[in-house]
């Protein structure tokens, strides 16, 4: 019996995945089942690919150790590592090229001809929202896990939650702020319901990340800490010219890899001054110029 072991993918929480595809790929009985470890990535446009990976590259640390090769990462002075969203503007050739440099590229058609079941070893979007439990049952391969829908409400943590209380689960006090809703001007309301309904210490989490990315808990009275805590959860910062002028060179590219590290910080791609960056390079170039 062949068994995809599906790990990486898009989220955020994809080197957790990585670590534990790696994990399934090792302890899996190989006197009865065949492995097969497909690592999914996140191409530049937004879609997914799917590789049947050289199993050689289950054994880097990191997926950003191996892929994209350094031989295909652009010129940058900082020495910042990226993802594969970075290298933005890739003709279909280049594209096919690095993804062909790890192993075989595999459409979700083909993977009837190698698989018998899938083991679900990605985190987050892509992996336990629904997406590609849907894309499976289309195609008639069994797969480890929830099914579409209870994934789909598990990942929405605001409605699974609303979904267990209507069902008389004990579930603590909560409420769900919307990113269109929060900045300054209603930090004072948002902060004052948080006091009223949950007190603390309380927890800010995002909606629909995994693990705990982007989770902070607010432990006493104070809204400049609630402020972080909700801009962590959605994932913005923010950083003032003295702030960037006190820091060193050193200091600020540490700032600007933390800030675009997709485990603790902001992420890539992003959105600075109304303008998208999709290289920790071409931050710290914007910053250098907009903040000294």
């Amino acid at each position: 019996m062949q068994i995809g072991i599906f790990f990486g993918g898009p989220s955020r929480e994809r080197e957790i995945s990585f670590a534990g595809g790696r994990t399934v790929y090792d302890n899996l009985d190989k006197a009865l089942f065949e492995p097969l470890p497909i690592f999914v990535t996140s191409l530049p446009d937004g879609s997914k690919q799917m590789v049947l990976l050289h199993w050689p590259w289950l054994y880097k640390g990191t997926i950003r150790d191996f892929f994209p090769p350094v031989s295909a990462l652009p010129p940058d002075k900082h020495g910042f590592q990226v993802y594969f969203e970075s290298l933005h503007g890739l003709s279909d050739s280049e594209l096919d090229a690095l993804l062909g440099s790890i192993g075989t590229p595999i459409s979700p058609q083909e993977l009837t001809k190698h698989i018998d079941v899938a083991f679900l070893a990605l985190h987050g979007a892509f992996g336990e929202d629904g997406q590609i439990q849907g894309l499976l049952e289309g195609l008639g391969i069994p797969y480890t896990g929830s099914g579409i829908l209870p994934s789909a409400i598990g990942m929405h943590k605001g409605i699974q939650k609303r979904l267990m209380k209507a069902a008389g689960w004990d579930t603590p006090p909560f409420f769900s702020i919307p990113r269109t809703e929060w900045g300054s001007g209603t930090l004072q309301q948002w902060y004052a319901r948080a006091k009223e309904e949950i007190g603390f210490p309380l927890v800010v989490r995002p909606a629909n990340q995994g693990s705990s990315i982007g989770v902070a808990i607010v432990e006493h009275d104070d809204p400049v800490a609630f402020a972080a805590a909700v801009d962590r959860a959605f994932f913005r910062a923010t950083v003032s010219a003295d702030a960037w002028l006190a820091m060193d060179k050193e200091a600020r590219r540490v700032f600007v890899r933390d800030t675009c590290d997709i485990r603790d910080g902001v992420g890539l791609p992003l959105q600075v001054d109304g303008r998208t960056f999709y290289h920790p390079g071409e931050v710290y170039s914007h910053f250098e110029a907009a903040l000294t």
